[in-house]
């Protein structure tokens, strides 16, 4: 870790977010006021962080967190300072794959976890000839993590029992615990998904358990891989695969984590680790020719969506599109149709559509814009009334980069909404003339620093939607950040960057389920490979 402006630069938003959600001028905002941060950094000032409501890709939802900025501020210093005490701990486990890789500092997020696709892989190498495999999964790994925990990783549960100062020079580890629960309102139970710093603090407890259990049952496990949460040991029997997982749960239970039962059990290794439908979906996106081949591809995706009761087909799907350039092919228009229809059922992979259509303006290329224009109303609408926070501000940022007009009775709704990040999005958006119409969001004669709307009130205040002054605990701080015009959404960034013909539409780096070497790479490897060429 080369900076504490590291995480915060590149690891602030969840990446969940469209692209516009950009913390890279922080560093030149802070300047100023960072000896005076470190100075008072062990007050009692409880945040609360700007929540948003996410998908999964069976049907149910998530919460994402973008934690209060001086908060995250403490939380990214922290780990800066005592990234070797990580790398320490990280270096325990014998199971992980999931060992959070810091990316050169300017990469578009600051920790890349390896990739779901990549488990298979290693799996099988670490699991050799063992003819049983136990699978466990950790139940609400990231909601159910104790915050003490975080000290009981580094320094062991009995000394760090005996000295909870948050002060402590022994005990050091203290400080980070104090300053993720002044980051959700002082709660000790659970830890923000979404910003990568809580990615790191995770996989710290997480190697510590690897350690622990390795301690107990290590001479009867043949090998074993831990992706974040999810285990795959292999054994060689059934008796002492129920051995180990027994073992398993006592060492979680001491950290106060525990299996969902439902995703954990015994099989053969001779069972495919990867899923076989997702083998046989990627049978039919080798190569788009023809109309036939994009409706079957299609068509095999949303019978294999049906069948699974997943949104994963219909992104293995739109990341095919990706590979082979849909956006710039002659068949667009058919894709297109298709594109409008699916987003509307599957809202998992809505994202993945909206970055493939932004790809293809950004070339400037014609879009449907009525088309897009009717399914954001439908999806907006829909989205708004059930707080659905994803779907409604991808569609908005899809119009927005699209230059699609918005209108005054969708500004209207939409500024109503009680997603943080969507308000902030339309202050950027009027501010930057992508909408007429000023946002109604009555934020009043006082802007407070220290709830969730913290990003709406910095917005307003830095890009000078509003005068108001600022007030809470961190008043200072934020008139410091907001006098130095700190940008925290930046509308034009992501469509720069997509201009450049070789860029995916899809980021590998940012959405971590490829190797980011071979980010800018199509198939067989070759830049300059055009399938769509006359």
């Amino acid at each position: 870790m080369k900076s504490r402006f590291q995480l915060l630069e590149a690891g602030l938003f969840p990446e969940t977010l469209p692209p516009c959600f950009t913390s890279t001028s922080v560093k030149r905002s802070f300047a100023g006021i960072v000896r005076q941060l470190d100075t008072s950094s062990h007050r009692e000032r409880r945040t609360e962080f700007s929540r948003y409501n996410g998908t999964k890709h069976d049907g149910s939802r998530r919460f994402f967190a973008t934690p209060n900025i001086i908060t995250y501020f403490h939380i990214s210093t922290f780990i800066w300072r005592h990234w070797s005490d990580f790398e320490t701990t990280y270096s325990l486990s014998k199971f992980s794959i999931g060992a959070p890789n810091v990316m050169a500092e300017g990469s578009e997020r600051a920790v890349k976890v390896p990739s779901l696709s990549e488990l298979s892989k290693y799996t099988s190498e670490k699991i050799r000839y063992a003819p049983f495999i136990l699978k466990a999964d950790i139940a609400q790994c990231f909601p159910s993590l104790y915050t003490h925990s975080i000290a009981w990783a580094a320094h062991g549960i009995e000394i760090s029992k005996r000295d909870t100062d948050r002060r402590s020079t022994t005990n050091y580890f203290n400080a980070l615990d104090f300053f993720v629960q002044s980051g959700q309102r002082g709660n000790t139970r659970g830890v923000l998904i979404g910003p990568d710093g809580y990615r790191l603090i995770a996989e710290l407890v997480l190697s510590k358990i690897d350690q622990l259990l390795e301690a107990e049952v290590g001479n009867i496990i043949v090998g074993a891989v831990r992706h974040v949460d999810d285990y795959y040991i292999g054994l060689h029997s059934e008796h002492d695969a129920q051995a180990v997982l027994s073992k398993l749960r006592d060492v979680l239970a001491t950290y106060e984590l525990y299996l969902n039962d439902a995703k954990t059990r015994i099989y053969s290794s001779l069972e495919p680790i990867n899923d076989l439908w997702a083998q046989r979906l990627r049978d039919h996106t080798v190569y788009y020719g023809s109309v036939e081949k994009i409706e079957r591809a299609i068509s095999e995706a949303v019978a294999t969506s049906q069948a699974v009761r997943s949104d994963s087909p219909i992104k293995i799907l739109i990341r095919s599109f990706d590979e082979w350039r849909l956006y710039s092919s002659h068949l667009w228009g058919y894709a297109e149709q298709n594109l409008q229809r699916i987003v509307q059922k599957h809202p998992h992979a809505l994202d993945y559509a909206c970055l493939l259509v932004s790809k293809r303006h950004a070339l400037g290329l014609a879009i449907d814009r009525e088309g897009w224009l009717s399914v954001a109303k439908i999806i907006i609408k829909r989205s708004l009334a059930l707080a659905h926070d994803h779907e409604a501000i991808w569609m908005v940022w899809l119009l927005l980069v699209c230059k699609i007009e918005l209108s005054t009775e969708i500004v209207d709704d939409l500024s109503k909404s009680r997603d943080p990040h969507m308000r902030a999005l339309l202050i950027e958006a009027y501010i930057k003339g992508y909408v007429k119409s000023r946002p109604k969001l009555n934020l009043g004669n006082s802007l407070p620093t220290m709830d969730g709307n913290w990003l709406v009130n910095m917005t307003a205040r830095s890009r000078g939607y509003s005068k108001a002054t600022f007030s809470g605990d961190y008043a200072t701080e934020f008139k410091h950040l907001a006098d130095r015009n700190v940008r925290l959404i930046n509308l034009e960034a992501h469509t720069k960057l997509l201009k450049k013909v070789n860029k995916r539409a899809i980021s590998r780096t940012r959405y971590g389920y490829d190797d980011p070497e071979i980010e800018d790479q199509f198939h067989d490897g070759a830049n300059d490979y055009d399938p769509w060429a006359d």
